[in-house]
């Protein structure tokens, strides 16, 4: 009878340690996937604002990995609806 208690203690201690976690943010590498255009003035400012715009949030029970996936998917789809022909590497 006195282990359902502590369970129940145990349990709530692991979803407040959990709830107390930050949250990792992946982006897309722009060294994944070297871009080129003929007018390559404002590509930093594009690399940067799509990196940001790609941002994906790590959450508890989800994998690092994938989000990376979807994180450098989303990079390269940016980039190239701003004219930059994207190199997979």
């Amino acid at each position: 009878m006195t282990t359902r208690p502590c369970a129940v203690v145990y349990l709530v201690l692991a979803l407040l340690a959990a709830g107390c976690t930050t949250p990792t943010r992946l982006r897309g590498d722009p060294d994944r996937s070297p871009a080129a255009k003929a007018d390559m003035r404002n590509y930093v400012q594009d690399s940067y604002e799509c990196g940001r715009e790609s941002e994906q949030e790590i959450h508890l029970g989800q994998l690092p990995s994938s989000r990376q996936r979807d994180a450098q998917r989303l990079y390269e789809a940016c980039m190239t609806t701003r004219g930059y022909d994207v190199h997979r590497r």
